[in-house]
């Protein structure tokens, strides 16, 4: 692996979404972790004992809500960062279809509506994703768990969830999801490249094939009527046919090429 420099960016922020206007610091270097200084930190995480004394999954849910105070005032950089964090995110893992996992996890954080509703998520989630290195390996991007090294696909799929929803996808106008199309084509090559398969990208594949739906696209739209390639797909169940796979990435290549 080649040696980068590692690159340091100091923004400061006064405005709505800032602390009682103090100052916001993001910080992010290239293979060193994002610090965005109003990140809201649970006071119960997984390793403490007071989270292997709840009893439930409900308790664990309650145990990490947001405060409204915090989540008023916390900046929208802040807030994915408190929700890439949330020690609950991962559970969609556990699902055979992953997207019915992440609807659950949307609806028990009370972080979500509030996330989806900021007008400028579409600004903050793709600078966030465009920042994100396949060359910073393990560990240096959420989520994080205690002892325990987070491959970098998996951090690199979680926060594509956050893009595949509709509530993002359905709010943005068709040059904001060009953008996504193209950093989310650029990023499955780079992953491809470093060895991530097919099926671990299946996030990256459903974004490209619903913007391609939104859009209109006819060359993918008349396929994927005949197919309902889609439909299966934005579920992320746990393997998908790789020639329809193939088929999406041709087709999201040849829109770009064509705007």
């Amino acid at each position: 692996m080649k040696n980068f420099q590692i690159l340091f960016f100091s923004i400061a922020l006064v405005g709505l979404h800032s602390c009682n206007k103090d100052e916001l610091v993001i910080q992010q270097g290239e293979c060193m972790p994002f610090f965005i200084s109003d990140t809201y930190e649970y006071p119960i995480v997984p390793g403490m004992d007071e989270w292997a004394d709840l009893k439930s999954l409900s308790e664990m849910v309650q145990a990490c809500q947001i405060p409204n105070s915090k989540l008023k005032s916390i900046s929208t950089e802040g807030l994915l960062e408190t929700l890439l964090t949330y020690p609950l995110i991962l559970d969609y893992g556990a699902f055979n279809f992953g997207q019915d996992g992440f609807e659950r996890i949307k609806s028990e954080n009370n972080g979500f509506e509030e996330l989806y509703g900021r007008t400028n998520f579409f600004n903050v989630i793709t600078e966030r994703y465009k920042l994100m290195s396949l060359n910073c390996d393990k560990n240096h991007y959420p989520p994080f768990f205690a002892g325990i090294e987070t491959p970098i696909q998996i951090s690199f799929e979680t926060i594509e969830f956050f893009m595949l929803q509709d509530e993002l996808l359905n709010k943005t106008n068709s040059n904001q999801r060009i953008q996504i199309l193209e950093l989310v084509l650029e990023k499955l090559q780079a992953k491809k490249e470093y060895g991530i398969s097919q099926n671990e990208n299946l996030v990256s594949y459903a974004i490209l094939g619903k913007i391609m739906i939104n859009e209109n696209y006819s060359p993918f739209v008349n396929i994927n009527d005949e197919n309902e390639i889609v439909a299966g797909l934005v579920r992320i169940p746990i393997g998908f046919d790789s020639e329809l796979l193939d088929l999406i990435e041709d087709k999201a290549k040849e829109l770009k090429a064509s705007r």
